[in-house]
């Protein structure tokens, strides 16, 4: 997988390509905090399941041909006279038929005393999306907002509204930091895909915890996604010919192309044009 880009990859935001990253970036993710945190502290990699039917369990712009050129489910051409005329030519969809949704989460637990600290979600199109997984997941975040366990939410989706909190306008991905001890109160991190990942600071201890605690430690999500990446074919799968899913806003467009035209990723633009 090359690593050009800065910050994030858009091409990895694919919904048909995320979900497969997702956990290998909880995985790396988890191995970075393991090196941070003191011997107090386990880093544990949990897995939430639950499942969706109808349209909860499809997701939009799959494959990058959930919506047909004509936009109709039943096509026709003009006939004699101006008659109707059934295409014989079937139209490529998708039909909602339930899954059961894997997704794994993190959790800092304090040993010491027996308590989970910090819990780390990274967000999913499923998550994300309308739906029931989301619904479940603003009820799991409400909860934890109630307790005293540090949150930290790394959206690194540009697709679909915000969950928990709310960046610039001009954003592309974000992370919150909830620390239990000053809510309402919260540090959102955002940046724009041309720009490198802030590093985070991950909350470990709280009032309660006693002497000993370690009270935060630094991780690094750029590094984090190459692990994620490192000796994966994904490259193979991706066509940098094409714009990303979701696409992106028009200046971060340009700054793309320059960027895989430089790398030898894509044929420069005056060729494409020759050739169109």
């Amino acid at each position: 997988m090359p690593d050009m880009f800065p910050g994030m990859n858009p091409y990895l935001e694919h919904p048909d390509l995320w979900p497969t990253i997702h956990p290998r970036f909880v995985t790396a993710l988890a191995n970075l905090l393991r090196k941070d945190v003191s011997d107090r502290y386990n880093v544990i990699i949990r897995q939430r399941v639950y499942r969706v039917s109808g349209e909860d369990s499809l997701v939009v712009e799959q494959s990058g041909q959930a919506n047909t050129s004509n936009g109709s489910m039943g096509a026709t051409v003009n006939g004699v006279n101006g008659s109707a005329v059934t295409s014989q030519q079937p139209i490529p969809t998708y039909i909602a038929v339930p899954q059961t949704i894997k997704e794994d989460y993190i959790e800092v637990v304090d040993h010491q005393i027996g308590t989970t600290v910090t819990i780390v979600e990274v967000l999913t199109p499923q998550r994300k999306r309308p739906g029931r997984g989301r619904e479940n997941y603003e009820q799991r975040c409400e909860a934890i907002f109630g307790g005293d366990t540090h949150f930290v939410e790394i959206d690194l989706l540009r697709a679909w509204e915000p969950i928990s909190a709310y960046g610039p306008s001009d954003t592309d991905y974000q992370v919150l930091v909830s620390r239990s001890d000053q809510r309402p109160k919260a540090d959102l991190y955002t940046w724009q895909v041309n720009a490198p990942i802030p590093p985070l600071t991950l909350p470990l201890s709280r009032p309660q915890d006693g002497e000993g605690a370690q009270a935060s430690c630094t991780v690094d999500l750029k590094q984090a996604l190459i692990d994620s990446c490192a000796g994966s074919t994904y490259n193979f799968s991706i066509n940098y010919e094409r714009d990303p899913i979701p696409p992106l806003r028009p200046e971060a467009k340009l700054w793309l192309a320059n960027l895989l035209e430089q790398s030898g990723l894509r044929q420069p633009s005056q060729i494409i044009q020759a050739r169109s």
